[in-house]
Protein backbone atom coordinates (compact mmCIF):
# COMPACT_ATOMS: atom_id res chain seq x y z
CA UNK A 1 0.00 0.00 0.00
CA UNK A 2 0.82 3.75 -0.59
CA UNK A 3 2.32 5.50 2.45
CA UNK A 4 3.27 9.70 2.75
CA UNK A 5 6.52 10.29 2.78
CA UNK A 6 8.08 9.87 6.15
CA UNK A 7 11.11 12.59 7.39
CA UNK A 8 13.06 10.10 9.93
CA UNK A 9 14.57 11.82 12.76
CA UNK A 10 17.34 10.36 14.74
CA UNK A 11 18.98 12.35 17.90
CA UNK A 12 22.54 11.57 18.60
CA UNK A 13 24.78 12.29 21.29
CA UNK A 14 28.45 10.82 21.48
CA UNK A 15 31.68 10.53 19.38
CA UNK A 16 32.72 10.48 15.47
CA UNK A 17 32.48 6.56 15.25
CA UNK A 18 29.31 6.57 16.89
CA UNK A 19 27.90 9.38 14.79
CA UNK A 20 29.39 7.71 11.75
CA UNK A 21 27.68 3.94 13.39
CA UNK A 22 24.47 5.97 13.75
CA UNK A 23 24.30 7.26 10.00
CA UNK A 24 24.88 3.85 8.18
CA UNK A 25 22.02 2.52 10.41
CA UNK A 26 19.77 4.98 8.93
CA UNK A 27 20.62 4.31 5.86
CA UNK A 28 19.65 0.73 6.50
CA UNK A 29 15.96 2.12 5.76
CA UNK A 30 13.93 1.34 2.93
CA UNK A 31 12.98 4.36 1.45
CA UNK A 32 10.68 5.89 -0.81
CA UNK A 33 10.60 9.20 -3.28
CA UNK A 34 10.32 12.10 -0.82
CA UNK A 35 11.71 10.04 2.03
CA UNK A 36 14.25 12.06 4.19
CA UNK A 37 17.13 11.29 6.51
CA UNK A 38 18.39 13.48 9.57
CA UNK A 39 20.62 13.02 12.25
CA UNK A 40 20.40 15.60 14.76
CA UNK A 41 23.79 16.03 16.12
CA UNK A 42 23.88 17.34 19.87
CA UNK A 43 27.38 17.10 20.01
CA UNK A 44 28.49 19.01 17.32
CA UNK A 45 30.89 16.80 15.32
CA UNK A 46 29.49 13.95 12.81
CA UNK A 47 30.65 14.59 9.36
CA UNK A 48 27.98 13.64 6.53
CA UNK A 49 27.17 10.91 4.53
CA UNK A 50 25.28 10.84 1.66
CA UNK A 51 21.98 10.28 1.80
CA UNK A 52 21.67 11.39 5.37
CA UNK A 53 21.04 15.55 6.60
CA UNK A 54 23.30 16.30 9.39
CA UNK A 55 21.46 19.20 11.08
CA UNK A 56 23.85 20.51 14.10
CA UNK A 57 21.27 20.86 17.70
CA UNK A 58 23.73 22.06 19.93
CA UNK A 59 21.74 24.88 21.64
CA UNK A 60 20.96 22.14 24.37
CA UNK A 61 21.96 18.69 25.39
CA UNK A 62 19.10 16.96 25.72
CA UNK A 63 17.16 14.75 23.30
CA UNK A 64 14.39 16.63 23.16
CA UNK A 65 15.71 20.07 21.42
CA UNK A 66 18.05 17.50 18.85
CA UNK A 67 14.40 16.19 17.91
CA UNK A 68 12.67 19.32 17.73
CA UNK A 69 15.68 20.91 15.72
CA UNK A 70 15.03 17.60 13.28
CA UNK A 71 11.82 18.35 12.96
CA UNK A 72 12.27 21.43 11.89
CA UNK A 73 14.73 20.46 9.17
CA UNK A 74 12.41 18.25 7.63
CA UNK A 75 20.82 5.17 20.33
CA UNK A 76 18.32 2.37 18.02
CA UNK A 77 18.90 0.26 15.47
CA UNK A 78 16.09 0.48 12.60
CA UNK A 79 15.17 -2.42 10.83
CA UNK A 80 14.78 -2.03 6.72
CA UNK A 81 11.38 -2.31 6.29
CA UNK A 82 10.42 -0.23 9.54
CA UNK A 83 8.64 2.68 7.88
CA UNK A 84 6.40 -0.02 5.38
CA UNK A 85 5.91 -1.85 8.99
CA UNK A 86 4.40 1.40 10.22
CA UNK A 87 1.79 1.58 7.04
CA UNK A 88 1.16 -2.12 6.68
CA UNK A 89 -2.51 -1.13 8.12
CA UNK A 90 -4.89 1.60 7.58
CA UNK A 91 -4.22 5.13 9.53
CA UNK A 92 -7.16 6.65 11.27
CA UNK A 93 -7.35 9.93 10.80
CA UNK A 94 -7.70 11.14 14.66
CA UNK A 95 -3.77 9.20 15.26
CA UNK A 96 -1.32 11.49 16.03
CA UNK A 97 1.99 8.66 16.55
CA UNK A 98 2.28 5.35 15.65
CA UNK A 99 4.22 3.75 18.34
CA UNK A 100 6.85 0.95 17.22
CA UNK A 101 8.01 -1.68 19.38
CA UNK A 102 11.34 -1.61 20.93
CA UNK A 103 12.95 -4.78 21.46
CA UNK A 104 16.60 -5.57 23.34
CA UNK A 105 19.41 -5.43 20.53
CA UNK A 106 20.48 -9.11 19.83
CA UNK A 107 24.58 -7.49 20.37
CA UNK A 108 23.83 -5.37 23.16
CA UNK A 109 26.83 -6.96 25.41
CA UNK A 110 26.92 -9.26 28.33
CA UNK A 111 27.57 -7.19 31.20
CA UNK A 112 24.84 -7.13 34.02
CA UNK A 113 23.01 -3.89 33.66
CA UNK A 114 22.35 -4.79 29.68
CA UNK A 115 21.21 -7.97 30.88
CA UNK A 116 18.83 -6.53 33.31
CA UNK A 117 17.62 -3.85 30.61
CA UNK A 118 16.72 -6.43 28.17
CA UNK A 119 14.80 -8.67 30.72
CA UNK A 120 13.18 -5.83 31.98
CA UNK A 121 12.26 -4.63 28.59
CA UNK A 122 11.70 -0.86 30.18
CA UNK A 123 11.13 0.44 26.48
CA UNK A 124 8.13 -2.22 26.26
CA UNK A 125 5.94 0.33 23.56
CA UNK A 126 3.07 -2.28 24.67
CA UNK A 127 3.86 -1.71 28.39
CA UNK A 128 3.99 1.60 28.01
CA UNK A 129 0.50 2.68 26.14
CA UNK A 130 -1.27 0.72 29.12
CA UNK A 131 -0.23 2.99 31.38
CA UNK A 132 -3.18 3.33 33.90
CA UNK A 133 -2.89 7.26 33.99
CA UNK A 134 -2.57 7.93 30.11
CA UNK A 135 -1.68 5.89 27.34
CA UNK A 136 2.01 7.24 26.82
CA UNK A 137 4.66 6.30 23.92
CA UNK A 138 8.71 6.25 23.97
CA UNK A 139 10.38 8.23 21.42
CA UNK A 140 12.82 5.75 20.68
CA UNK A 141 10.72 4.42 18.27
CA UNK A 142 7.45 7.09 17.62
CA UNK A 143 6.23 8.22 14.09
CA UNK A 144 4.10 11.58 14.52
CA UNK A 145 1.56 13.00 12.20
CA UNK A 146 3.25 16.30 11.10
CA UNK A 147 0.07 18.42 12.00
CA UNK A 148 -0.33 16.90 15.28
CA UNK A 149 3.54 17.57 16.58
CA UNK A 150 3.32 21.02 14.78
CA UNK A 151 -0.22 21.64 16.94
CA UNK A 152 1.39 20.64 20.20
CA UNK A 153 4.53 22.26 19.99
CA UNK A 154 6.69 19.51 19.68
CA UNK A 155 9.17 18.09 22.97
CA UNK A 156 9.91 20.14 25.58
CA UNK A 157 12.83 21.32 25.51
CA UNK A 158 15.27 22.44 28.86
CA UNK A 159 14.43 18.93 30.46
CA UNK A 160 16.39 15.85 31.01
CA UNK A 161 14.05 13.25 31.21
CA UNK A 162 10.02 12.26 30.80
CA UNK A 163 9.78 14.59 27.56
CA UNK A 164 8.47 11.80 25.28
CA UNK A 165 5.89 10.89 27.91
CA UNK A 166 4.58 14.82 28.44
CA UNK A 167 4.55 14.80 24.55
CA UNK A 168 2.11 11.78 24.28
CA UNK A 169 -0.14 13.21 26.94
CA UNK A 170 -0.19 16.54 25.75
CA UNK A 171 -1.43 14.79 22.22
CA UNK A 172 -4.23 13.08 23.78
CA UNK A 173 -5.43 16.10 25.36
CA UNK A 174 -5.31 18.13 22.37
CA UNK A 175 -7.24 15.03 20.88
CA UNK A 176 -5.09 12.88 19.24
CA UNK A 177 -5.01 8.96 19.63
CA UNK A 178 -1.67 6.97 19.91
CA UNK A 179 -1.44 3.75 18.34
CA UNK A 180 0.94 0.30 18.36
CA UNK A 181 2.63 -0.66 15.54
CA UNK A 182 4.23 -4.05 17.04
CA UNK A 183 5.78 -5.19 13.62
CA UNK A 184 7.59 -1.90 13.32
CA UNK A 185 10.37 -2.74 15.62
CA UNK A 186 13.74 -1.64 16.08
CA UNK A 187 16.52 -2.75 18.52
CA UNK A 188 17.62 -0.78 21.32
CA UNK A 189 20.86 -0.85 23.40
CA UNK A 190 20.54 -0.89 27.09
CA UNK A 191 23.37 1.07 29.73
CA UNK A 192 26.11 -1.10 29.57
CA UNK A 193 27.71 -0.91 32.86
CA UNK A 194 25.55 -0.36 36.41
CA UNK A 195 26.73 3.18 36.94
CA UNK A 196 25.57 4.75 33.97
CA UNK A 197 22.13 2.60 34.49
CA UNK A 198 21.83 3.99 37.99
CA UNK A 199 22.54 7.54 36.71
CA UNK A 200 19.77 7.02 34.07
CA UNK A 201 17.17 5.47 36.77
CA UNK A 202 17.99 8.94 39.04
CA UNK A 203 17.18 10.68 35.85
CA UNK A 204 14.12 8.77 34.88
CA UNK A 205 12.64 9.49 38.48
CA UNK A 206 13.25 13.31 38.06
CA UNK A 207 11.39 13.21 34.85
CA UNK A 208 8.52 11.29 37.07
CA UNK A 209 8.28 13.71 39.70
CA UNK A 210 8.49 16.59 37.15
CA UNK A 211 5.27 15.15 35.63
CA UNK A 212 3.76 15.03 39.18
CA UNK A 213 3.99 18.93 39.28
CA UNK A 214 2.74 19.36 35.75
CA UNK A 215 -0.43 17.10 36.08
CA UNK A 216 -1.97 17.56 39.76
CA UNK A 217 -3.84 14.49 38.96
CA UNK A 218 -0.72 12.01 38.84
CA UNK A 219 0.75 10.41 41.01
CA UNK A 220 4.00 8.34 40.00
CA UNK A 221 4.13 5.35 41.70
CA UNK A 222 7.34 4.49 43.98
CA UNK A 223 10.38 1.91 42.32
CA UNK A 224 9.85 0.57 45.83
CA UNK A 225 6.44 -0.80 45.20
CA UNK A 226 7.44 -2.19 42.17
CA UNK A 227 10.51 -3.83 43.43
CA UNK A 228 8.67 -5.35 46.40
CA UNK A 229 6.27 -6.15 43.47
CA UNK A 230 8.67 -8.28 41.56
CA UNK A 231 10.65 -9.86 45.01
CA UNK A 232 6.76 -11.19 45.93
CA UNK A 233 6.48 -12.71 42.51
CA UNK A 234 9.98 -14.31 42.83
CA UNK A 235 10.43 -14.09 38.96
CA UNK A 236 12.56 -11.85 36.95
CA UNK A 237 9.83 -10.83 33.80
CA UNK A 238 6.30 -10.25 34.56
CA UNK A 239 3.55 -10.89 31.33
CA UNK A 240 4.25 -7.87 29.59
CA UNK A 241 8.29 -7.76 29.95
CA UNK A 242 8.34 -10.97 28.49
CA UNK A 243 6.36 -10.26 24.51
CA UNK A 244 9.22 -7.80 24.05
CA UNK A 245 12.11 -10.56 24.37
CA UNK A 246 10.46 -14.09 23.32
CA UNK A 247 14.05 -15.02 21.92
CA UNK A 248 15.61 -14.67 25.47
CA UNK A 249 15.77 -17.57 27.60
CA UNK A 250 14.24 -17.80 30.95
CA UNK A 251 17.08 -16.32 33.37
CA UNK A 252 18.00 -19.01 36.48
CA UNK A 253 18.26 -18.75 40.09
CA UNK A 254 21.74 -16.72 40.44
CA UNK A 255 20.48 -14.36 37.56
CA UNK A 256 17.28 -13.51 39.32
CA UNK A 257 18.83 -12.97 41.99
CA UNK A 258 20.92 -10.36 40.44
CA UNK A 259 18.33 -8.77 39.31
CA UNK A 260 16.66 -8.47 42.46
CA UNK A 261 18.85 -6.80 44.10
CA UNK A 262 19.79 -4.45 41.33
CA UNK A 263 15.69 -3.89 41.87
CA UNK A 264 16.47 -3.18 45.23
CA UNK A 265 19.51 -0.72 44.24
CA UNK A 266 17.92 1.34 41.81
CA UNK A 267 14.49 1.57 44.07
CA UNK A 268 17.11 3.63 46.45
CA UNK A 269 18.16 5.87 43.68
CA UNK A 270 14.51 6.47 42.16
CA UNK A 271 13.73 7.84 45.48
CA UNK A 272 17.16 10.16 45.16
CA UNK A 273 15.59 11.13 41.74
CA UNK A 274 12.47 11.97 42.97
CA UNK A 275 14.39 14.79 44.64
CA UNK A 276 16.49 16.07 42.10
CA UNK A 277 15.56 18.90 39.46
CA UNK A 278 14.70 17.36 35.83
CA UNK A 279 16.39 20.37 34.04
CA UNK A 280 19.66 19.88 31.71
CA UNK A 281 22.67 20.26 32.71
CA UNK A 282 23.54 23.32 30.66
CA UNK A 283 20.06 24.80 32.10
CA UNK A 284 20.55 24.64 35.52
CA UNK A 285 24.11 25.73 34.89
CA UNK A 286 22.66 29.17 33.42
CA UNK A 287 19.69 29.40 35.24
CA UNK A 288 19.82 32.78 37.51
CA UNK A 289 23.57 33.54 36.35
CA UNK A 290 23.72 37.14 37.45
CA UNK A 291 23.42 39.19 34.50
CA UNK A 292 19.52 39.51 34.01
CA UNK A 293 18.69 43.30 33.78
CA UNK A 294 15.24 42.84 34.48
CA UNK A 295 13.41 39.69 35.79
CA UNK A 296 9.78 38.94 34.42
CA UNK A 297 7.02 37.05 36.06
CA UNK A 298 5.21 34.97 34.40
CA UNK A 299 2.10 32.29 34.71
CA UNK A 300 2.36 29.72 31.76
CA UNK A 301 5.07 31.05 29.34
CA UNK A 302 5.74 30.90 26.30
CA UNK A 303 1.93 31.04 24.87
CA UNK A 304 1.03 31.09 21.29
CA UNK A 305 -1.21 34.60 20.56
CA UNK A 306 0.06 35.77 23.90
CA UNK A 307 0.94 39.35 22.51
CA UNK A 308 3.62 39.71 26.59
CA UNK A 309 5.71 36.72 24.73
CA UNK A 310 6.68 39.28 22.22
CA UNK A 311 6.84 42.13 24.53
CA UNK A 312 9.51 39.82 26.42
CA UNK A 313 11.59 39.58 23.05
CA UNK A 314 11.77 43.28 23.01
CA UNK A 315 13.60 43.15 26.13
CA UNK A 316 17.77 43.49 26.46
CA UNK A 317 18.86 41.66 29.46
CA UNK A 318 15.37 39.78 30.39
CA UNK A 319 15.00 36.82 32.18
CA UNK A 320 11.59 34.77 32.98
CA UNK A 321 10.31 33.22 35.93
CA UNK A 322 7.73 31.35 35.07
CA UNK A 323 5.17 28.66 36.43
CA UNK A 324 5.04 25.88 33.79
CA UNK A 325 5.32 25.51 30.56
CA UNK A 326 1.88 25.77 28.65
CA UNK A 327 0.38 22.88 26.29
CA UNK A 328 1.71 23.86 23.15
CA UNK A 329 4.77 26.39 23.83
CA UNK A 330 6.25 28.54 21.14
CA UNK A 331 9.90 27.06 20.47
CA UNK A 332 11.45 30.21 18.81
CA UNK A 333 10.70 31.60 22.35
CA UNK A 334 12.08 29.51 24.54
CA UNK A 335 15.24 29.43 22.49
CA UNK A 336 15.35 33.17 22.27
CA UNK A 337 14.35 34.08 26.05
CA UNK A 338 16.13 32.79 29.12
CA UNK A 339 13.39 31.18 31.06
CA UNK A 340 13.24 29.44 34.31
CA UNK A 341 9.70 27.33 35.10
CA UNK A 342 9.17 26.51 38.25
CA UNK A 343 7.95 23.12 37.97
CA UNK A 344 11.36 22.08 36.86
CA UNK A 345 12.38 22.29 40.33
CA UNK A 346 13.02 19.34 42.60
CA UNK A 347 11.86 18.48 46.08
CA UNK A 348 15.92 18.83 46.89
CA UNK A 349 16.29 22.03 45.17
CA UNK A 350 13.25 23.57 46.82
CA UNK A 351 13.95 22.41 50.23
CA UNK A 352 17.26 23.52 50.21
CA UNK A 353 16.29 26.51 49.27
CA UNK A 354 13.90 27.36 51.45
CA UNK A 355 16.23 26.47 54.09
CA UNK A 356 18.61 28.52 52.99
CA UNK A 357 15.87 31.35 52.85
CA UNK A 358 14.53 31.03 56.53
CA UNK A 359 18.24 30.35 58.12
CA UNK A 360 19.28 34.14 56.50
CA UNK A 361 16.22 35.69 56.50
CA UNK A 362 13.51 34.38 59.26
CA UNK A 363 11.70 37.45 59.39
CA UNK A 364 10.77 38.31 55.58
CA UNK A 365 10.11 34.31 55.13
CA UNK A 366 7.14 34.70 58.13
CA UNK A 367 5.79 37.94 56.77
CA UNK A 368 5.11 36.00 53.51
CA UNK A 369 4.03 33.48 55.36
CA UNK A 370 1.43 35.33 57.40
CA UNK A 371 0.24 37.35 54.07
CA UNK A 372 0.46 34.54 51.63
CA UNK A 373 -3.18 34.73 50.22
CA UNK A 374 -5.05 31.00 49.45
CA UNK A 375 -4.32 29.30 46.50
CA UNK A 376 -1.17 31.22 45.93
CA UNK A 377 2.87 29.59 45.61
CA UNK A 378 3.60 28.08 49.04
CA UNK A 379 6.78 29.61 50.04
CA UNK A 380 8.78 26.37 49.22
CA UNK A 381 7.98 26.67 45.50
CA UNK A 382 9.40 29.98 45.76
CA UNK A 383 11.81 29.81 47.21
CA UNK A 384 14.67 28.49 44.19
CA UNK A 385 13.35 31.44 42.19
CA UNK A 386 14.44 34.00 45.19
CA UNK A 387 17.67 32.57 44.92
CA UNK A 388 18.13 32.79 41.42
CA UNK A 389 16.67 36.35 41.71
CA UNK A 390 19.47 37.53 44.57
CA UNK A 391 22.21 36.20 41.48
CA UNK A 392 20.68 38.40 39.67
CA UNK A 393 22.15 41.60 41.76
CA UNK A 394 21.16 44.35 39.53
CA UNK A 395 17.66 43.25 37.99
CA UNK A 396 14.15 44.70 38.02
CA UNK A 397 11.33 42.70 39.05
CA UNK A 398 8.00 43.05 36.83
CA UNK A 399 5.04 40.78 36.48
CA UNK A 400 3.93 39.90 33.43
CA UNK A 401 0.23 38.98 33.32
CA UNK A 402 -2.75 39.27 35.67
CA UNK A 403 -3.34 39.97 39.57
CA UNK A 404 -1.55 36.49 40.54
CA UNK A 405 1.51 37.21 38.86
CA UNK A 406 1.84 40.92 39.86
CA UNK A 407 1.23 39.01 44.10
CA UNK A 408 3.91 36.41 43.50
CA UNK A 409 6.02 39.53 41.68
CA UNK A 410 5.55 41.49 45.16
CA UNK A 411 6.05 38.00 47.22
CA UNK A 412 9.54 37.24 45.15
CA UNK A 413 10.39 41.22 45.37
CA UNK A 414 10.06 41.65 48.92
CA UNK A 415 11.83 38.12 50.10
CA UNK A 416 14.96 39.25 47.78
CA UNK A 417 14.86 42.29 49.18
CA UNK A 418 13.91 44.56 45.70
CA UNK A 419 10.76 46.85 45.27
CA UNK A 420 9.01 45.90 42.07
CA UNK A 421 10.10 47.44 38.91
CA UNK A 422 13.23 48.66 40.71
CA UNK A 423 16.81 47.97 41.63
CA UNK A 424 17.88 46.48 44.65
CA UNK A 425 18.17 48.82 47.36
CA UNK A 426 21.91 49.12 48.71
Amino acid sequence: MSRPAVSVVMPFAGDREGARRAQLALLQLELQDGDELILADNSGIAEPLPGVSVVRASGERSPAHARNVGAEQADCEPAAGLLDAYFAGVVAPDVGALAGEVVPATDAGDGLAARYGAARGFLSQEAHLAHPYLPRAVAANLIVRRAAFTQVGGFFEGIRAAEDTDFSWRLQRAGWRLELRAGARVEHRYRSTVGELRAQWRGYAAGRAWLARRYADFTPEPAVRRALRRIGRGRSVGPDRARATPSAPPPGRLERARYLALDGVLAVDELVGFALSNRTASTSASAGHGDARVVLVAGSFPAPGDPLVEFAQTLAGARVEAVARPAAPLADAIRSLEIDWREDDGAGARATALAALAGRHPIRSLRDLAGRAAGDPSLASLAPAVRRLERDRGARVHALGGEGQQRTARRLAALARRRPGESPSK
